[in-house]
């Protein structure tokens, strides 16, 4: 037994150790789920998952172990664990996009959200906000249309990557002020976040989790945020529809999902366990640190924002007519 407890700690956090008995029919005593994350070590969602995975690995009676998985936009760990056995060895964490908003891009995606995958929960959504440089003359919305009306140069935005909701909430944006405002996209947020910090950009759709600290030090501007109301982090900033902007609401979330197949008794202990990590005072402490807003972890609640949300985007990936490569 400490045998294996000194294997796990060697991992510096990525597994945690919880000798409670398995969670699977016949299972061996010490049960490992695996959590795929299809982004690499420090975004946000490996974030999430480190700070969740301690919590769950007690509630679920089984070692968790997080497994970055990146690739294809997290593609890679998606189709990972939609070909592994349905076991229940295999934990999903994705994004929102993934789910929604893929497969009206890709052409040929090579899994189906509703098919292939069994709800568990969603942990956190991230606010999407409307960020500016220090250099750009604007500090509020009002500002930055009548900046892009009088200088054409400042009329593009960046966000993490194309085809994402930061790019579409960045077209519905420049649909609704009616002025030219470009997108660039970049392979991720750090270059993005680096070229707002330097001035290079102007402005950029990108998640709270990764600016909050930035904006706290005085080194970028915020001028809206999405969502139907203010965050809780950033409760100066106003929500678009304040504003007037309606339709730019939308925001990015992180939800677990199992293989279809799993076992109902094994999807249920997950459910359970889900709800029982994302209510606990250090799984929240965490995140609302981190910038993150938490969710019920109700698998209900992602069933129904899965169905809303892929409807909804259909028909804005439609109108924009963006393909993904």
């Amino acid at each position: 037994m400490d045998s294996r407890r000194g294997f796990l700690s060697g991992f510096g956090g990525m597994a945690v150790a919880s000798a409670l008995g398995g969670f699977l029919p016949g299972a061996r005593a010490e049960a490992v789920a695996r959590l795929l994350v299809g982004f690499p070590p420090g975004a946000t969602g490996d974030r999430i998952a480190r700070a969740v995975a301690p919590v769950l690995a007690t509630n679920l009676g089984a070692s968790v172990i997080v497994d970055n998985k990146a690739g294809a936009a997290g593609q890679l760990a998606i189709e990972l664990v939609k070909n592994a056995p349905a076991d229940g060895s295999q934990l999903l964490q994705t994004i929102g996009s993934s789910m929604v908003i893929y497969p009206h891009t890709y052409k040929a995606l090579r899994y189906r959200p509703f098919e292939d995958f069994v709800p568990v929960g969603t942990v956190a959504t991230v606010p999407i906000v409307l960020v500016a440089s220090t250099t750009t003359p604007a500090k509020t919305m009002a500002e930055a249309v009548a900046l892009l009306k009088r200088e054409k140069r400042y009329g593009f935005f960046g966000t993490p990557a194309a085809g994402s909701v930061f790019h579409f909430s960045g077209v519905l944006l420049q649909r609704a002020m009616q002025v030219s405002f470009d997108h660039v996209p970049y392979k991720g947020s750090a270059p993005l976040l680096q070229d707002v910090l330097s001035g290079q950009v102007p402005f950029g759709f990108m998640a709270q989790s990764d600016i909050l600290e930035h904006y706290r030090a005085g080194k970028l501007q915020i001028l809206a945020v999405t969502g139907t109301s203010r965050t809780s982090q950033l409760p100066e900033v106003p929500a678009f529809p304040e504003l007037g902007y309606n339709q730019i609401v939308n925001r990015e979330w992180f939800s677990y999902f199992l293989a279809a197949g799993t076992p109902a008794d094994t999807v249920a202990r997950f459910r359970s366990a889900v709800r029982k990590t994302v209510a606990s005072d250090e799984v929240r402490k965490k995140l609302l640190d981190a910038g993150l807003e938490m969710s019920d972890g109700d698998f209900t609640t992602l069933a129904a924002t899965m169905h809303k949300e892929h409807a909804q985007w259909q028909g804005i990936v439609k109108d924009i007519g963006f393909v993904a490569d």
